[in-house]
């Protein structure tokens, strides 16, 4: 077993690298900020402000008992104001702190540089840097999970509670977590094979456990009647939809649970960090030594969860494998592709798997005409085959900063968020009593973080569904403005666009006037006299 360090401070040449991801973050966090997503960080963002205003109540709706999501958030908007990349300042905190843990656990004789490269360049991890949503926090947790467990030997009792803690506020952040509840029963098992048992450690998480799940089940049972209201929520949540694999057919389900998963892993940029972590992956199944045990047998818990855990309980359907859900896995990987840098790099074979496996990466990148990704994945073949070159740290800096630095300038032009917000705002206010104003769902859905504290911006804001209850005209003239950002991030939205385009044309409206605005295109409807 590797010694851990005594100190709550980091050794030098950790500190160093420390630094240099605390810059890159907080200047990622400060330029690559691209607005909100329209989703579920509106209800995040709100839930927050509510819950300090003192107005939030929990309800059916599992989001709502999130509390690890929205209240941290919600102080952040409590004291600096409710902005919403002003908020995301949590997540910045967030990956900081799991950072800062990592390298405090990581062994000297380790490359601090390299664990510091590989979780601050993920594209997706850093995308969800800015914004407000449970996986960012999420990320914190998982990562004390392993970290509390190096500790069992030593500080047992401490460990054991710093565990439980760990995986219940986690599960309060988000269900996520639970995917983590079989990682104490394997360590158990394995501790028990190696005679090293410590009866604190295990004792404390027993106790801590039901202490804690006690009062999780008394506040449902108390608040709504029952225990198990939580589960119940979750199931309700969880409904058939677009995402789900059980309503179409044994083809859809059998592809979710083989190839579907590759596929991901390889469409969404997480197929290096996969392939550099195998040698780090065996070392710990194979030494058993801390940390890099712990962190195998983290990472293969998560791995499993995500491919075979079902959405609800009440019917097996695979989760639907959402990039964003996956970031919790970066900190984990670039933790174990640390650990196990040496290893490849001293054994031909563990090049000859890696070089492999990124080629086939390449190979099916190429196949789906995705030329970024591929490239990326053969300039990562590139860096292994010159492994021994002194500019090492300096070619896969080169490699994995770049495609991060470059999805900065890609996001905001491809949303122009500050330019919507303000050209929207104009025709709001041009917008007179004899006029409607109709734009895409997703924007009046968050008309309150668009637009806080105007609520007459947001009332004259109208999503395309408001239409669909018309049987005659309401207005002499409806100004139609539509947001471009729907064709990349909510593309089943020009079917409702269509039916809008149909229903003007019943109701007798006809097209006098548009134009195209950048990201923003307007089209002016006056209703034709008779």
């Amino acid at each position: 077993m590797n010694k851990l360090q005594p100190s709550p401070f980091l050794e030098k040449a950790q500190l160093k690298a420390f630094a240099v991801g605390f810059l890159f973050l907080s200047g990622y966090w400060i330029f690559g900020y691209d607005g909100i997503t329209f989703s579920d960080d509106v209800y995040y963002l709100l839930a927050g402000k509510k819950f300090w205003s003192g107005e939030m109540e929990v309800n059916d709706y599992h989001f709502s008992s999130r509390w690890g999501a929205y209240v941290p958030a919600g102080l952040i908007g409590y004291l600096f104001g409710f902005d919403a990349h002003t908020i995301s300042l949590i997540s910045l905190i967030s990956y900081l702190f799991t950072l800062f843990l990592l390298l405090k656990i990581l062994p000297k004789s380790v490359p601090a540089w390299v664990l510091v490269l590989w979780f601050c360049t993920q594209v997706y991890f850093l995308h969800f840097l800015t914004k407000v949503y449970p996986d960012s926090l999420l990320i914190f947790f998982v990562c004390l999970v392993p970290v509390a467990a190096c500790y069992r030997n030593t500080k047992p009792v401490f460990s054991g509670c710093m565990l439980v803690l760990a995986l219940f506020l986690g599960f309060l952040t988000k269900e996520t977590s639970i995917l983590l509840g079989p990682f104490p029963m394997l360590l158990l098992v394995f501790d028990w094979k190696k005679k090293e048992i410590s009866t604190a450690f295990y004792l404390s998480i027993l106790v801590a456990g039901i202490v804690l799940l006690s009062i999780y089940l008394g506040y449902f049972w108390i608040k709504f009647g029952d225990p198990f209201h939580r589960i119940s929520s979750i199931n309700a949540g969880h409904y058939i939809s677009e995402f789900t694999y059980a309503d179409k057919g044994l083809w859809s389900m059998l592809r979710r649970l083989t190839v579907l998963p590759i596929l991901t892993f390889i469409e969404r940029s997480y197929w290096p960090w996969l392939v550099f972590a195998l040698p780090g992956i065996a070392l710990g199944l194979r030494s058993k030594k801390t940390p890099s045990f712990e962190f195998s047998l983290t990472f293969l818990c998560l791995l499993v969860g995500f491919w075979l855990m079902s959405s609800t309980l009440e019917f097996y359907n695979p989760i639907y494998l959402n990039p964003r859900h996956l970031i919790i896995l970066i900190p984990i990987l670039a933790m174990l592709i640390a650990l196990g840098w040496n290893e490849w790099q001293n054994s031909k074979k563990w090049r000859m798997y890696i070089i492999a496996l990124l080629a086939f990466g390449a190979i099916i990148s190429s196949a789906q005409m995705d030329w970024k990704m591929a490239g990326f994945q053969l300039a990562l073949v590139v860096a292994v085959v010159v492994y021994h070159t002194k500019f090492q740290p300096i070619v896969f800096a080169g490699i994995l900063v770049a495609p991060a630095l470059l999805a900065i300038p890609y996001q905001q032009n491809l949303k122009q968020y500050d330019f919507m917000i303000e050209t929207l705002t104009k025709e709001i206010q041009s917008s007179g009593n004899q006029s409607f104003l109709l734009t895409n769902d997703f924007l009046e859905f968050s008309d309150q973080v668009l637009f806080p504290d105007d609520e007459i911006s947001q009332k004259k804001l109208n999503g395309l569904e408001s239409l669909s209850s018309w049987n005659e005209s309401k207005a002499d003239t409806i100004k139609l403005v539509l947001y471009s950002y729907y064709l990349h991030a909510y593309p089943q939205e020009q079917e409702e666009i269509d039916r809008v385009l149909l229903k003007l044309e019943q109701l007798g409206y006809s097209l006098k006037k548009e134009e195209s605005d950048g990201v923003l295109w307007k089209g002016i409807y006056v209703k034709e006299l008779k």
